[in-house]
């Protein structure tokens, strides 16, 4: 990293607003900052520090979960609003992502603009149709989870724009939702992590999210599994030949920990036993 010009600490949104808006050069802001070494050759000059603006918030309002931006992963995987919500893939990724003393930096913010594939939390707030609420000096705009990830958020936000919010339906009566994630250690980075969300109706799933980490640069949701899985049974058949189906068209990258083979097999067995776990948690989510 070149040599730093500056380092703010704003103590609210709008005075962050100003400093993004009013600093030369290239101005980064930061949270948990764990992201500042693997990008490095970014040479940022300016650091904002947003761990003072008031972003930190996990509150149930109404059918909403709100997330601030600066809430950390530990936070949202422990924060009883995130258990009242029913959202237990979004606690279960928040939880399963690095390790504790990292969670207890790593906020939710950072992680799904900075988007690395072990991005753990992003397939879960895919499958749960998050949206993303950002504001600048001109105002604030929301974009949904799916537009956010579908290149990469550096090409969504613009010059001038925070991430303050991310906002998260409520469980609703006979959905469930799961997270699974794969790696060679608990803190290694993730081989394939999958998110699923199914609703019921009168006995068949009416309607499913399934999305899948870890196997490419950015996250994707398996479209083939959701159409199998729409309007059929929940039965472990079912739930198999969509989870196969999935991991079939899902886009895989290869590396040194696994190659593209291993990496689809992994795909549609996680993608199986997230649905299972979803499935019975729908059956048991009653009004």
């Amino acid at each position: 990293m070149t040599k730093l010009e500056g380092f703010a600490h704003p103590r609210s949104v709008e005075e962050a607003l100003a400093l993004l808006a009013g600093s030369p050069g290239d101005v980064r802001p930061i949270a948990g900052g764990t992201g500042l070494v693997p990008l490095a050759d970014r040479r940022a000059r300016v650091l904002i520090d947003l761990s003072r603006a008031g972003l930190e918030a996990v509150v149930l309002e109404g059918e909403t979960l709100r997330l601030g931006a600066t809430a950390t992963l530990d936070a949202v995987a422990r924060t009883r609003a995130v258990a009242e919500a029913g959202l237990d893939a979004l606690a279960e990724a928040a939880g399963a992502a690095a390790s504790r003393r990292l969670r207890r930096q790593i906020t939710l913010g950072g992680n799904l603009v900075a988007l690395y594939p072990w991005s753990d939390t992003v397939p879960a707030l895919l499958a749960l149709a998050a949206t993303v609420r950002l504001r600048s000096a001109d105002g604030s705009r929301a974009v949904a989870i799916d537009d956010f990830v579908a290149r990469h958020p550096s090409k969504v936000l613009r010059p001038g724009e925070l991430v303050v919010e991310i906002a998260v339906p409520r469980a609703a009566p006979h959905t469930g939702s799961a997270f699974l994630k794969f790696a060679r250690s608990a803190v290694d980075y993730t081989l394939c992590d999958a998110a699923a969300w199914v609703r019921l109706d009168g006995g068949a799933i009416g309607e499913a999210r399934v999305a899948v980490g870890g196997l490419r640069p950015l996250p994707a949701r398996l479209a083939a599994a959701e159409r199998m899985l729409s309007g059929s049974a929940p039965d472990p058949e079912t739930l198999a030949a969509a989870a196969a189906a999935g991991a079939a068209e899902a886009e895989i990258s290869a590396d040194f920990r696994a190659s593209v083979e291993y990496r689809r097999e992994l795909c549609g067995v996680l993608v199986r036993r997230a649905l299972e776990t979803a499935v019975r948690r729908a059956v048991g989510r009653t009004p």
